[in-house]
């Protein structure tokens, strides 16, 4: 036939019609005609293929229906007694299997009175105006006497759906916007520096919202490269894992809260069980494994993490609009039926045109633990609704993007979305439910466009992130088979799902009652960008952060060390250190590279942040050494320096307190911190942090990925920063620490400039002390820089009184110069601004010069009062 509505054999044996009847159930049409067994009776062997015993072609005819009674339990099943046949060897058979076929169909439709389907009929169809099979023409309806046929034909969409304005062939290509990475002038670039330092060559405090001048690009980037983004197909065979559960296959799905759920037909009812690999799997809740009682027909339930808690929610699409309501996923809750607490949400999306049944899909398409609302259309192109609620509320929102895919496959049910590479981009996150003995991870991994072949191989795209966010490249992978190979089997029995916990989805094949086989994913992928490995950092301690960019598996930094220049073509000069190369072997993976001052002084540490744990490994960077033949550098290894908290992807390094080291700060669910202060001394041998409760900041409720700490207002202190991912728009809590409260809310401080929050970066790249908004190309790592600058900088300076400065001395007597303590401090309150509200700023501000010399520094206490008056003290330390 034509299509998969339909499916019929010419001259071919129940067995036959049993083994190839393929798709046309899994249509779940509303009537089934089921004519057979006259070829079963035929005389000669090689037509009826099984033999042509009436009894045993009965019973094969049995078997069928049974298959159709399991697939399509609401069908209306017409099953006909086969017309008579004027063969005299073939006559006596028929007759006797027609006598059988009556008591096929009561025996099964006894067994289905209590169940929701009593459709199940015997139709007689009756040939006794002719001792032929069949009539011949002259008693057949004569062709063209049929001229008005009731109603109209049925829609066909080559199975799209019509529903909801039927496949959409009109989604238009990605647009990735244009790049906010723009040459400007040399002229431009040195009037944004004066402009954002005041013509200062001393950091200074901006006592209000800071103000943004775009520089341009001031960087070509092009160093390292970019990964190829082809995967390298590596399937481990694990065999059998979960024996079945005596269901359908097609029913069973396997989903991120570590279980497998099965939608009931007919009402949505799920059953849960857990994946204990590699122990067996075990039933969940207290009514034989029953977690959700369901609240619709099986083709109409969803199930996706829709709020990033690492639970996937239970949702009901309404095929007419696309709408969709969700029940919200608690996990086990002893007081709640079944033991699973699930709540009714309401309604999280109004629908779209042409998302249905058939077209819609919810992948997490930009990698940040929140499904989305995609929908499929005509050639698979893909016209796609970000996500961007909070991370575990409910206030689901939906941004529309557009298209985000031309499409590359005719037949949609083709495509799958599935993770091949493991390229989270926000890291994953351990949850914990109420009950100890359940876990859950909110993994954050970009979904890839695959395609299956008919005997399960897949090909398809990965998803490269671009510089809009949730709008990738597709990278193609090839031909047919380029992913995995496949196993001969159909591709409606096998899943894409993570079932080992390394991030990437494994391949399964779902059998008989249920049962799952495994291949492991093992494959990879070099699927690094320029971005990944870009870092701002004070290398060579001239105050300045330095563009450092480390190799994706060395951790090597090349580092460029800048500063302004007229001469260089953009207006900004860079000058590599050790002519270019590397500065260090490197000792971890990029993702693993942090860096931070731990010793206080003025150099930016390596720092080896393990992913797992949280735990901190610090290299100390002592600077030049011209004896270190390689790399010119030289870092000493001091060790773990804490034990960490949690996860890596949770932590930031920045200083909280003002003192010149950077602190521990760990992120929880919401945001919260936990911040443990750097009391690092060559002379501790203990602890190396300490507990800060005081300057805990209470959480925004958004992406931990989306959270920075970093001194926006250039008081020596990080503020909470928040970037959005969807258009780099920022806003800042400013740390007034000592002070109560510590975080004050500063307003949303940048409108964004035209790329993903997730290529936006903080630098100080000018005397200012303030850091700077630098967006990156995720592909060429060039930079544009937007200048941290503040309104009234010029202010009278009154004469400072060396008799309110107090002298604290130590280490063997030696003092600093009080001149040059006098020229910091008046420098630093100039720029500072003229306040006349009174005492307006306490702080602790660092002066690199060495003072005598050697390996002391000092550091200044302020206070400023009314016209830019001050009192300061200092303490000089080693």
């Amino acid at each position: 036939m034509d299509d998969g509505y339909f499916g019929a054999w010419s001259g071919k044996t129940i067995q036959y019609i049993s083994d190839n009847v393929g798709s046309s159930p899994e249509h779940r049409p509303n009537v089934i005609l089921l004519a057979a067994g006259t070829k079963d009776m035929h005389p000669k062997g090689s037509t009826s293929t099984e033999g042509n015993d009436p009894k045993q072609a009965s019973e094969r005819l049995g078997k069928l229906i049974d298959k159709m009674i399991k697939t399509c339990p609401d069908a209306t099943i017409l099953v006909a007694m086969i017309i008579n046949t004027c063969n005299d060897d073939q006559s006596p058979r028929t007759k006797e299997f027609q006598k059988l076929i009556p008591e096929v169909v009561k025996s099964r439709k006894g067994d289905w009175e209590t169940r929701a389907c009593r459709r199940l009929y015997v139709v007689l169809v009756l040939n006794e105006r002719s001792p032929r099979l069949h009539p011949p023409d002259e008693q057949r309806i004569p062709k063209g006497s049929i001229k008005d046929p009731e109603g109209s034909d049925p829609s066909r969409d080559d199975g799209a759906g019509g529903a909801n304005g039927g496949i959409d062939k009109n989604i238009p290509a990605p647009n990735w916007g244009k790049s906010p990475i723009q040459v400007t002038s040399k002229k431009t670039v040195a009037n944004t520096i004066d402009w954002a330092t005041g013509g200062q060559k001393r950091s200074a405090s901006c006592p209000d919202n800071p103000q943004w001048k775009g520089a341009g690009q001031i960087a070509i980037g092009s160093i390292g490269h970019n990964g190829d983004w082809k995967y390298k197909k590596n399937w481990v065979e694990q065999g059998e894992v979960a024996s079945g559960l005596g269901w359908e296959n097609r029913y069973v799905r396997l989903h991120d809260m570590n279980g497998d759920g099965k939608a009931d037909p007919n009402n949505g009812e799920i059953r849960c069980w857990l994946n204990n690999l590699p122990k067996p799997w075990s039933p969940v809740g207290n009514n034989n494994s029953i977690i959700g009682s369901g609240a619709g027909p099986s083709k109409t339930v969803y199930l996706a993490d829709m709020n990033a808690d690492g639970m996937n929610g239970y949702m009901v699409v309404n095929e007419k609009d696309g709408s969709v309501r969700i029940c919200w996923n608690y996990g086990p809750d002893d007081k709640w039926e079944n033991r699973w607490k699930f709540v009714d949400g309401g309604q999280i999306a109004s629908g779209v045109p042409h998302a249905n049944l058939k077209t819609l899909r919810f992948p997490d398409i930009n990698g940040d633990g929140r499904a989305d609302y995609v929908y499929i259309g005509q050639g698979g192109s893909l016209k796609y609704h970000m996500n961007i609620g909070s991370p575990g509320g409910q206030d689901v929102l939906f941004e529309a993007m557009g298209g985000i895919a031309t499409g590359a496959v005719s037949d949609i049910s083709k495509l799958v979305f599935a993770d091949m590479n493991g390229d989270r981009r926000d890291g994953m996150t351990l949850l914990f439910t109420p009950d100890p003995r359940f876990m859950f991870y909110c993994d954050y991994r970009a979904r890839d466009y695959l395609i299956w072949g008919n005997d399960g191989g897949l090909t398809g795209f990965l998803n490269k992130p671009t510089k809009r966010e949730g709008v990738p490249i597709y990278v193609n992978q090839g031909p047919a088979k380029t992913i995995a190979n496949g196993i001969h089997k159909k591709p409606s029995e096998i899943r894409l799902a993570y079932m080992d916990g390394d991030g990437k989805d494994d391949y399964v094949f779902i059998g008989d009652h249920g049962a799952l086989f495994v291949w492991y994913n093992r494959g990879s992928a070099e699927d690094n960008i320029r971005r990944d490995g870009i870092h701002f950092a004070d290398v060579d301690g001239d105050g300045l952060d330095d563009y450092v960019r480390h190799d994706p598996k060395s951790g090597s930094p090349i580092v460029i060390n800048k500063g302004t220049n007229s001469a260089d073509p953009l207006g900004w000069g860079w000058s590599p250190l050790n002519a270019g190369n590397p500065i260090t072997s490197g000792a971890a993976p990029t993702s693993q590279v942090v860096e931070g001052d731990i010793d206080s002084d003025g150099y930016d540490d390596y720092l080896d942040l393990d992913p797992q744990t949280g735990a901190l490994k610090a290299y100390l960077n002592k600077g030049e050494d011209k004896g270190t033949e390689r790399y010119g550098w030289r870092f000493e290894l001091i060790g773990e320096i804490a034990p960490g908290l949690g996860p890596g992807h949770r932590v930031r390094i920045a200083d909280i307190d003002g003192d010149g080291r950077d602190d521990y700060i760990y992120l929880k669910d919401n945001g919260d911190t936990t911040i443990y202060r750097n009391i690092y001394s060559a002379d501790n041998k203990g602890n190396k942090y300490e507990p800060l409760p005081d300057a805990d900041a209470s959480g925004i409720g958004q992406s931990l990925g989306e959270i920075q700490l970093v001194d926006i207002n250039g008081d020596g202190k990080a503020d909470y920063v928040w970037i959005r991912k969807l258009d780099g728009r920022v806003h800042v809590w400013f740390n007034d620490y000592p002070k109560k409260p510590t975080w004050r809310d500063g307003g949303e401080v940048a409108e964004g400039y035209g790329t993903s929050g997730a290529n936006i970066k903080y630098a100080k790249l000018t005397t200012s002390g303030r850091a700077d908004y630098v967006a990156i190309d995720p592909e060429q790592g060039s930079i544009a820089a937007w200048l941290n600058g503040f309104a009234n900088p010029d202010v009278n300076l009154d004469t400072p009184d060396p008799s309110k400065n107090e002298e604290m001395c130590y280490n063997s007597g030696q003092t600093s110069s009080y001149g040059k303590i006098e020229a910091a401090a008046e420098s630093f309150c100039r720029n500072l601004g003229d306040d006349k509200k009174g005492p307006v700023f306490s702080d602790f501000y660092k002066e690199a010069k060495k003072t005598p010399p050697g390996n002391y520094h000092f550091i200044i206490a302020f206070e400023v009062f009314e016209g830019c008056k001050w009192t300061f003290s200092h303490d000089e330390w080693r």
